[in-house]
C-alpha cells in the first residue's frame, strides 16, 4: 500500500452546534491556526473537522470537548458552542494506493485500494465506481456474455482514476495546510 502519511494532525467531532452557522451548507474557516470545516448533518448536529497543526506520535487520545471548543472559539467566524458528541477522534491522512487492482483471482476496489484525504469528497464515489466498473464485467463474464480478458481491464482502468484523485485530493489538502502568511492570502483570496 504505497504512498505517504501527512505530516499533520486532524480533530474530528460529531457534536451539536450552537450559534448563528448554516445548517443546511458547509462551513469553512480559514484562519492562521488551520482549517476549520463544519459539515451540517441533521438537528443541528455538525462534522467538525480541523487540522490541529501539529504533527504527533500515532496513539494520542481522541481531544476533548474542550479541546473541540477551543478549536471552535479560535477559528469559527462567528462564536458557535459545542456540546452532545457522539464521536470524538484524531486522524492522521494517508494518500497511498496499491500498484495493482488485481492479484490472480482477488480483486481490490474503494479504501482498500486507495486511501486520501476527504478533500473534494471523492472517496466514497471512486470506492462506488470501482465497485460498479468490477460488478459488470464480472457479471459479464460469468454469464459467459465475455471473455475472461475483459478482467483484465479494470485494474488499469480504475488505477489511473485513483492516481488522479489521490493527486487533486493531496493538492486540496495542502493547499488548506498553507502556513507561508503570503500564500494564505493567496489562497483565502482565491
Amino acid at each position: 500500500f504505497g504512498g505517504d502519511t501527512l505530516e499533520s494532525d486532524w480533530a474530528l467531532a460529531d457534536v451539536r452546534i450552537e450559534g448563528d452557522v448554516p445548517a443546511d451548507e458547509l462551513t469553512i474557516a480559514w484562519s492562521p491556526d488551520g482549517i476549520l470545516a463544519l459539515f451540517p448533518i441533521i438537528g443541528g448536529r455538525f462534522r467538525m473537522i480541523a487540522d490541529t497543526g501539529t504533527a504527533s506520535a500515532e496513539g494520542r487520545p481522541a481531544p476533548t470537548l474542550a479541546e473541540i471548543q477551543e478549536l471552535l472559539d479560535r477559528r469559527a467566524p462567528v462564536a458557535l458552542r459545542a456540546h452532545d458528541p457522539v464521536w470524538v477522534s484524531r486522524f492522521r491522512i494517508n494518500e497511498r494506493k496499491v500498484a495493482e487492482y488485481r492479484a490472480g483471482r482477488v480483486f481490490l476496489a474503494g479504501d482498500a485500494a486507495h486511501v486520501h484525504s476527504p478533500a473534494g469528497g471523492q472517496g466514497m464515489n471512486t470506492g462506488m465506481q470501482d465497485a460498479l466498473n468490477l460488478a459488470w464485467k464480472l457479471a459479464m463474464v460469468m454469464q459467459g456474455r465475455a471473455r475472461p480478458a475483459l478482467l483484465d481491464s479494470y485494474s488499469p482502468e480504475r488505477s489511473a482514476i485513483g492516481d488522479i484523485v489521490l493527486r487533486n485530493a493531496g493538492r486540496m489538502t495542502r493547499v488548506a495546510l498553507l502556513r507561508n502568511p503570503v500564500l494564505r492570502d493567496v489562497r483565502n483570496v482565491a
